[in-house]
């Protein structure tokens, strides 16, 4: 009973790991190979949990191991907090032109800081899960089931939506008056043939730089609503089907 209540608690944690791991990767840049080496580890690690309850040791030894990855997970956790928090603020200050634009190299905001900071993190928590899993695999006797409870067991990703959490606090957008200005001029030109010929616009850059808050703006703008009959917000950000979303 000990063995089953410590396994569903790791599970929990597991969970959430996995998802943040999955949505991370298409956020941050700089350690990318390091966290999808945590998605793998612990998705393996998942599998394995499966065969707890067929394991042939059981007992302390195998509580034990179980409470390590617990730990671990905490710790996985937590750095994936970090490193969510640390996106956020990014966007915020990428907000605020306000802000001064020079700072010191060694400030705990650097980003070359950052990026090695949690790198180093993250190489840790893969080296201690590295050697859970052979420790599973070895002396526990534990073997990855994925196929047998696939349809209970596997866990899905929500595909993720680009969401700016500012476009409706104009306060929030500075800077971009221009940008935007120009952008509703090059769509409500008068040569465009708007039905047979729809003006397409790409706004390309890095996660977090603010692509969405900008369109979403241009959408909200009084002259796009007066010059188009009609308008609709469709987000992707995922490999998507056409039909699905028309």
């Amino acid at each position: 009973m000990a063995e089953f209540l410590l396994t569903f608690s790791a599970k929990e944690i597991l969970t959430k790991v996995i998802s943040l791991a999955a949505e991370e990767l298409t956020l941050v840049l700089g350690f990318k190979g390091d966290l999808a080496l945590l998605h793998a580890s612990f998705l393996k690690i998942q599998a394995m949990l499966l065969d707890v309850d067929h394991s042939q040791v059981q007992g302390v030894t195998l509580e034990n191991w179980v409470k390590d990855l617990e730990d671990i997970a905490h710790k996985a956790d937590d750095v994936l907090d970090e490193i969510g928090y640390e996106v956020l603020r990014r966007k915020v200050e990428l907000h605020n032109q306000l802000k001064k634009k020079v700072k010191s190299f060694f400030s705990h905001n650097n980003p070359i800081t950052f990026r090695f900071k949690m790198a180093q993190k993250i190489k840790r928590i893969n080296k201690s899960l590295l050697d859970l899993n052979d420790e599973a695999a070895g002396p526990i006797g534990l073997v990855a089931r994925i196929q047998a409870d696939a349809t209970s067991q596997d866990i899905e990703v929500p595909d993720r939506e680009t969401i700016s959490k500012f476009y409706n606090d104009e306060k929030l957008i500075i800077g971009r008056e221009e940008v935007v200005s120009d952008i509703v001029k090059t769509l409500t030109k008068s040569n465009y043939n708007a039905e047979n010929y729809p003006p397409v616009l790409a706004i390309v850059g890095m996660a977090g730089l603010g692509k969405t808050t900008l369109a979403k703006s241009i959408f909200h703008e009084s002259k796009i609503d007066k010059h188009f009959h009609v308008t609709i917000w469709v987000c992707v950000s995922t490999p998507f089907e056409v039909k699905t979303i028309s």
